[in-house]
């Protein structure tokens, strides 16, 4: 019995150093999945005909949808992403709300609404952005323990190409600084892995990241990472007077050789697996898609993800992670090894 007490007492202390290590992983030694445009609602056979009806031919890509966002949490996704407009004085895009009052009164509250298309594609999980965080922000508190989550905050301020997207108000720099004002008052300013932490004492953030400047998975728990995923104009607003994003909340999609490259956004990972793969070597955090627009799911291919899981993309995004609505009954599910 000795012996045998001996070699577990032995076995265990083995153990123990390799859970520490696992745990102790950078946050670039992640590896997660996430919901794309997290805030769009599950569609039913109703809502779904009501899209095709309106959307027309721009439907088919858009024809999948999502559970709350606890629930999508609770299903263990790690990554969000919600596209807030600007409406700086409120009510803006309140109209279509009209008959239900509590969305109507919210719709017209200044501040960021989530919108996929304003008045066109306007069902939502969460019609404002502080709504949104507020929903992550409770499901994180009552799990304090739980991994990191990244929400990418796809800050829309033009068409994009889109031919049904609307005219939208610039985000300028006072909604830009109403953003970061929101997440820390949200989420808190403990509970934020934020652009300071991870430059450390090094120029620039850029360096900080070369310099293996990330914080430790444990330390990370319970936390929120935030990234601001927008077009150049606005990404040099957010950076104008904050240089490498000292004192921001978000991190956000620079270019690889910016000061504040940190967070890169690679959609193609079948096009750009060889430069995922560089990055990630460097220290760098890759998010990646493991389908787009339906194609994939349609087509029953996982090439896209397969090439995503070579790469080494730390987050890779997904309509169709397990337990994801499946309105179309493809039978088209991502899971990660």
């Amino acid at each position: 019995m000795q012996k045998w007490l001996a070699a577990l007492a032995l076995a265990l202390c083995a153990a123990a150093p390799i859970a520490v290590r696992a745990q102790d992983v950078p946050l670039n030694g992640m590896r997660v999945l996430g919901s794309h445009n997290s805030y769009r609602p599950a569609l039913t056979e109703q809502t779904l005909a009501e899209q095709r009806r309106i959307l027309g031919e721009h439907s088919a890509a858009v024809e999948y949808g999502h559970p709350s966002i606890a629930r999508q949490l609770d299903l263990g996704l790690r990554q969000l992403e919600f596209d807030p407009v600007a409406d700086p004085f409120g009510g803006l895009f309140a109209a279509p709300y009209v008959g239900d009052p509590a969305s109507f009164a919210a719709m017209r509250r200044p501040g960021a609404k989530v919108l996929h298309v304003p008045f066109v594609d306007r069902r939502s999980l969460c019609l404002t952005l502080a709504d949104c965080f507020a929903q992550v922000a409770s499901w994180s508190r009552a799990h304090p323990g739980h991994a990191l989550i990244t929400v990418v905050v796809n800050a829309s301020d033009g068409r994009d190409d889109n031919p049904i997207m609307p005219q939208l108000m610039p985000f300028d720099a006072a909604a830009l600084a109403a953003i970061d004002t929101s997440a820390r008052s949200t989420f808190g300013t403990a509970h934020l892995i934020t652009p300071d932490q991870v430059r450390g004492r090094w120029p620039t953030l850029r360096a900080g990241v070369l310099h293996r400047g990330w914080p430790r998975q444990s330390a990370a728990k319970g936390k929120v990472m935030l990234i601001l995923d927008t077009n150049d104009r606005v990404l040099d607003a957010y950076r104008r007077g904050h240089a490498s994003l000292r004192g921001r909340a978000m991190f956000g999609f620079y270019g690889e050789g910016d000061a504040e490259a940190a967070i890169f956004n690679v959609q193609n990972p079948v096009e750009n697996e060889a430069r995922i793969r560089q990055a990630v070597a460097q220290g760098f955090i890759v998010r990646t898609r493991a389908d787009s627009d339906t194609v994939e799911a349609r087509r029953g291919d996982y090439r896209r993800f397969q090439a995503a899981l070579r790469s080494g993309a730390q987050i890779i995004s997904t309509d169709y992670y397990p337990g994801a609505p499946d309105p179309l009954h493809l039978g088209f599910v991502v899971r990660l090894p």
